[in-house]
């Protein structure tokens, strides 16, 4: 918890700044010309709208969906009218929860101490993150990073209550097993609503519970991704691969060995 605090102190020091900041580039056009903004406007136009406040029907329109961006935005428009440093307040915001995520989130990946320290300090301080901070618009890549973060650790969740690598199950509740599943939905829809690369955070849980998790190897992978488990091409005089989940409900804890036969092919055993 300290190492989490440690950063994200460490991010809204360097990003303070940003609060005597104005308005700038296409800040203009997503903020100041924005009609989607006014409290005049139905807040549902932002369902139809995209972005830049165009109709996404419209040939001119820039076709990106990000309502959940743009219901920031009006949020910041009725408390501080057009004073950019409201706007700037909630990027910093922002930007200091998903420093503490990702710091949360590197601590099992690299055992915690001095590396998850260090790591959530590049994160912090990183040049990358200067235009998603520092620039209001930005808020788009900054939202979708907390959601996207969120997703990762409830799946991250999920798969230390389904099973351990080796099939066992854990203790808990299949519901709250399955609930940390749907949360991670949940914040991988919201994430993908806030910009809409959000959405391959589901290809990240799934990489994080093949190559982490359940710690396969790529080919092992491959050959689990396209259903053949019984077979594979022997490398060497011996090719083995140990499935991480039961075979069958009669032998809950056994493990499958694919060993090649005499005729090149592989055997189960």
């Amino acid at each position: 918890m300290i190492t989490e605090l440690v950063c994200t102190a460490v991010a809204v020091g360097l990003y303070l700044n940003t609060l005597d900041a104005d308005f700038c580039y296409d800040d203009s056009r997503a903020i100041k010309t924005n009609q989607d903004l006014l409290p005049e406007t139905p807040w549902t136009n932002i369902l139809y709208d995209d972005f830049w406040g165009t109709l996404l029907t419209h040939s001119g329109s820039h076709k990106s969906f990000r309502p959940l961006c743009t219901l920031s935005f009006r949020l910041n428009y009725t408390l501080h009218g057009l004073r950019p440093w409201g706007y700037h307040l909630l990027n910093l915001v922002l930007h200091a929860l998903v420093t503490a995520l990702f710091t949360a989130f590197s601590r099992p990946l690299l055992g915690g101490g001095l590396w998850s320290l260090l790591a959530g300090l590049l994160f912090a301080s990183h040049a990358v993150h200067t235009e998603a901070v520092a620039g209001v618009v930005g808020r788009a890549d900054v939202g979708a990073a907390l959601f996207f973060l969120l997703s990762l650790l409830c799946y991250m969740r999920h798969c230390g209550l389904r099973r351990d690598p080796h099939g066992t199950f854990q203790s808990g509740s299949v519901a709250s097993c399955w609930g940390w599943m749907l949360g991670s939905l949940w914040c991988a829809a919201a994430s993908m609503l806030w910009k809409e690369q959000g959405v391959t955070v589901l290809a990240v849980s799934a990489v994080y519970d093949l190559f982490v998790f359940q710690r396969l190897r790529f080919r092992q992978a491959l050959l689990l991704l396209l259903g053949k488990v019984n077979e594979c091409m022997p490398q060497g005089p011996v090719c083995s691969l140990a499935l991480p989940y039961p075979v069958s409900s009669s032998f809950p804890h056994r493990q499958t060995i694919i060993k090649p036969a005499v005729n090149g092919s592989c055997m189960v055993d």
